[in-house]
């Protein structure tokens, strides 16, 4: 899998969480699949050992875009409902 599937797997699956018209409760519960989550965990350590190429690193970048994103949501999601 190139590093552009990969990052397309998390995008995919927002995008489905999105597109099924999730109810709060269902984007507060949201996590990525384990491959996903697998994933992040191997980009990450690879960042820390300081062994990204370019492709790597725009993968990462799309992961935190995607995280910050969904983290954004939820806490939108958390003020309307006032927690």
């Amino acid at each position: 899998m190139s590093t552009i599937e990969a990052a397309s797997k998390v995008l995919e699956e927002i995008a489905q969480l999105f597109g099924s018209g999730p109810t709060d409760e269902q984007i507060l519960n949201f996590r990525p699949s384990a491959d996903v989550a697998q994933r992040a965990s191997q980009l990450l350590s690879l960042n820390r050992t300081g062994q990204m190429d370019d492709d790597v690193k725009h993968e990462l970048d799309q992961y935190e875009q995607a995280e910050l994103l969904m983290r954004m949501v939820k806490a939108r999601i958390h003020a309307r409902q006032g927690s």
